[in-house]
């Protein structure tokens, strides 16, 4: 995929699991776009500054749910990384995570 096309629309990170998903690294600057759910009920997300989710990581989002079949607009900024803990009702999880690397 040319560099400019992931621009323009983020890197996807898909989830098709409840757990734990980690976006950039420790030293990498990173933009977060938001979460786009597929048909799913309702998936509670919670997000954190850095690689891991301590109870010593700064907590970006406590818990959010998010609409299934729509896009959640998350415009964060993280200078670490960020950890998102997906979690749902669902036996089926169906989200994809939009990032992008800054520099």
């Amino acid at each position: 995929m040319p560099l400019v096309q992931n621009l323009a629309i983020g890197i996807p990170l898909r989830c098709a699991a409840t757990g734990t998903f980690k976006v950039g690294v420790a030293t990498q600057k990173a933009g977060i776009m938001g979460i786009l759910v597929g048909s799913m009920s309702g998936p509670t997300v919670q997000m954190y500054h850095g690689q891991s989710a301590l109870a010593t990581s700064t907590t970006i989002i406590a818990a959010i749910t998010c609409t299934a079949n729509a896009f959640t607009p998350i415009p964060a900024y993280v200078s670490g990384g960020a950890t998102f803990l997906v979690s749902g009702a669902d036996s089926t999880v169906d989200l994809t995570i939009y990032w992008l690397p800054l520099v």
